[in-house]
């Protein structure tokens, strides 16, 4: 869009600098606003995302009313465009393009463009659907070509397209006779979008059908991302989608309706992509413009109920219906269409009308049902985003729990996933600000957990100020963010009332820590490991019930005071892999580096530096080991010659477990219990570890290969190595060990004693 060149006048400039000066004390008012006034929060809290932008996007319409478009009258010198910004150009006030009538252009100028080219619109057509997705149309040929295109990019899914043109007067009827694979269906009259859709339905032949707005377009994988949630479960009537306005705000991922039978469109005008709208979940209804449904419940409720003709609240009544019979309606947030929204209405007062009108039918027909949803407030959206969130979990970490990272996040992981099994809604706050995309984020975890990213530590204060009374439980893992929860919950004891805390104290870490010490060659004495310890142990003081990796650290906790004491280990089925001794060969290392002072760091070096030439003596320089893993350690690198091969992160490790000869663990220092030795024993590998991990273990020489001087840790690799018996009689054994210790199902029944049975709801 050209710029109009706008004349520059100093007194005028001048004036616009004051005006900047008060705009910046009036910001620094709002931001105290933010901090010291309750009401504030209240307003804003619903959407983290849009509260904590507050005041930039405060400021910045404060800059465009500054400079605002003025009439050629005001100014007759040239302001320098360094001075404006591209961000402030002025428009050419001529053109009167306001949002919608620039993307209205834009459109206009493609759909030109296809008729002037002569080309065709291909679209994907299958004998045997899938999915049937609907089209109706009156007029707005633009955004229907627009929306067509999109659909051709479906080709990989086996859908129809059937549209129902409503007697369109603009250049619709060229636009059809350029589509080819469409069912079309022309109505001499306009029938309007719900008799139209009924009518498209009826020439359906897919198992299901997806009501499409024509002024809607698809994200790659949208239709397949849907169609995947729908036939997930038996009991899923319906789903929906995320719906982008133009702009790239959110007009709703799934929307509420309030007991009064008006509608609210979750997280309208907020960052698609913030935390609150990238997981999947149970909602009261979705929006038609883009709602799939299996075609033989389509028919058994009858459609659309013509009572809400010509439009408007036809699907949140065909979603209720769904509800009335047992069937869930489901927000997908990895089905994504972009919305023009009210292309097929240039009477905004008239859509209003007709909404309140179908409100009160709506309330008339389901009356009963209503009675049992939320009261119309925006401050209880939280709570009414989802129809089955009553049980709600507050799950306090230092990251997103890949299983990658090692310290501790498989266990965590296996207890969130458990978590869910057993029914409670979770929600996974990182208290650290890793950065990290959202395919990363869920590669791990089901869609169902919603994951907290990029708040961190610092905005967990304002977060629980957000949803106060909305968890019954919050699980907080490790010592150093307890220290964080107790300082809140001591500044604010009434944000935790009938709130249930429960402390995964995960390992007890004085005691690796004084291990550090010791091989740091600063010990600590018996004195100081034990003031340390008695600080560690007293932040269990502060939760109403801790849970312990294994019966040692367990006993610990009972020495010192703390009574509701429950042990919940790790999560494992066996999988030996039944590779032979024979055609096995080399050695392996699985685990996460995260500094060379880390027990995985520390632990590599001194096996590369003292032990692994020792067993390249006894066995040639052929013997191979591979570390895979991350590794943030430049040393390590330096320190893998030829002979070390280093994976890096691998997504799958079966082949690396069912090839490997001997799996090491040559740790020093740690805490709780080792989940590497867990996993290599599980899959079969024999494995040789230091004393310190066979004690936290209770493992003895039967199950391992046990040492810790390099001589003595070279000598039992090379025994497994090359003794085809030993390797055989200890890989037995361990699983054994593995199946009894850790048993999925004591896991469970475990989990369940503590979060269900002992009442922590």
């Amino acid at each position: 869009m050209a710029n109009r060149k706008v004349k520059f006048k100093p007194e005028v400039f001048r004036t616009q600098l004051e005006s900047v000066r008060a705009l910046r004390q009036e910001l620094a008012i709002k931001e105290r606003e933010l901090a010291d006034q309750k009401w504030v929060f209240e307003q804003f809290l619903q959407s983290p995302t849009w509260r904590f932008t507050y005041p930039l996007r405060w400021a910045a319409n404060q800059f465009r009313n500054i400079f605002a478009p003025r009439s050629s009258s005001e100014s007759t010198e040239e302001i320098p465009p360094e001075l404006i910004g591209e961000e402030f150009a002025e428009p050419d006030s001529n053109s009167g393009l306001t949002m919608k009538s620039s993307y209205d252009h834009q459109f206009r100028i493609w759909f030109e463009s296809f008729l002037v080219s002569g080309a065709r619109l291909e679209l994907p057509q299958s004998k045997t659907p899938k999915v049937s997705i609907l089209l109706i149309l009156f007029n707005r040929s633009e955004l229907t070509f627009a929306c067509l295109r999109s659909i051709v990019e479906c080709r990989s899914e086996d859908v129809e397209v059937i549209i129902v043109d409503n007697a369109s007067t603009d250049d619709t009827p060229k636009l059809l006779e350029r589509v080819c694979g469409a069912r079309i269906i022309r109505n001499p009259t306009n029938q309007h979008f719900l008799l139209a859709a009924n009518q498209a339905a009826r020439e359906a032949k897919g198992e299901h059908i997806l009501l499409l707005n024509n002024d809607a377009q698809l994200l790659p994988n949208t239709v397949r991302s849907a169609l995947h949630t729908l036939t997930s479960a038996p009991d899923i009537g319906a789903v929906g989608g995320k719906i982008v306005l133009m702009d790239g705000s959110l007009q709703e991922a799934g929307s509420i309706i309030w007991n009064n039978g008006s509608c609210f469109g979750y997280g309208r005008g907020d960052d698609p992509l913030a935390p609150e709208y990238m997981f999947r979940r149970d909602v009261d209804y979705c929006s038609g413009a883009f709602l799939m449904t299996p075609r033989g419940v389509w028919e058994q409720l009858g459609g659309f109920d013509e009572a809400f003709k010509p439009a408007y609240y036809e699907e949140a009544d065909y979603c209720m219906r769904l509800w009335e019979r047992g069937l869930r309606v489901v927000y997908e947030p990895d089905a994504i269409v972009i919305h023009y929204e009210f292309g097929s209405s240039n009477n905004t007062s008239n859509v209003a009308t007709l909404q309140l009108d179908h409100q009160r039918i709506f309330l008339e027909r389901h009356h009963e049902s209503l009675k049992k949803l939320t009261s119309s407030n925006a401050g209880d959206a939280l709570k009414a985003r989802s129809r089955n969130m009553s049980d709600r979990i507050l799950f306090l970490d230092d990251r997103v729990p890949h299983t990658w990272l090692g310290s501790g996040f498989p266990r965590a992981r296996k207890m969130i996933l458990s978590l869910l099994k057993l029914g409670f809604f979770i929600s996974v706050y990182p208290l650290s600000e890793t950065s990290e995309s959202w395919d990363v984020v869920y590669a791990d975890l089901p869609r169902e957990i919603e994951v907290l990213t990029s708040h961190g530590s610092l905005m967990l204060e304002m977060f629980l100020r957000g949803r106060r009374n909305y968890y019954n439980c919050i699980v907080v893992s490790r010592p150093h963010n307890m220290k964080i929860l107790q300082s809140l919950k001591l500044a604010h004891p009434d944000w935790f009332t009938n709130v249930r805390i429960v402390y995964d104290a995960e390992a007890l870490f004085t005691r690796r820590d004084a291990q550090f010490q010791k091989l740091a060659g600063t010990p600590w004495t018996v004195r100081e490991v034990q003031e340390e310890l008695n600080k560690e142990i007293g932040l269990a003081s502060e939760a109403h019930c801790v849970i312990s990796v294994s019966a040692k650290e367990s006993a610990e906790f009972a020495q010192n005071g703390i009574r509701n004491v429950h042990v919940i280990g790790h999560a494992i089925d066996a999988a030996p892999q039944p590779v032979e001794f024979e055609h096995r060969s080399g050695l392996l290392f699985v685990g996460a580096i995260h500094s060379e002072a880390s027990p995985n760091g520390d632990s590599m070096i001194w096996f590369l530096t003292e032990v692994f030439p020792r067993i390249q003596k006894k066995l040639g320089t052929t013997i191979r080991l591979t570390m895979a893993g991350i590794n943030e350690s430049k040393r390590i690198r330096s320190l893998a010659g030829p002979s070390v091969h280093i994976t890096g992160n691998v997504p799958d490790l079966v082949d690396l477990y069912a090839n490997a000869r001997v799996f090491i663990a040559p740790t020093r220092y740690a805490a709780g219990i080792p989940h590497k030795i867990h996993e290599a024993a599980a899959y079969g590998l024999p494995v040789v570890a230091t004393s310190m991990l066979a004690n936290q273990l209770e493992w003895t020489d039967r199950e391992l290969g046990i040492a810790d001087d390099a001589e003595s840790f070279a000598s039992r690799c090379c025994e497994l190595y090359t003794d085809p018996e030993k390797w055989l009689s200890r890989r037995n054994a361990a699983l054994e060990r593995v199946k009894t210790d850790c048993s999925p199902e004591t896991f469970e029944s475990s989990m369940r004693n503590v979060f269900r049975d002992k009442g922590l709801k």
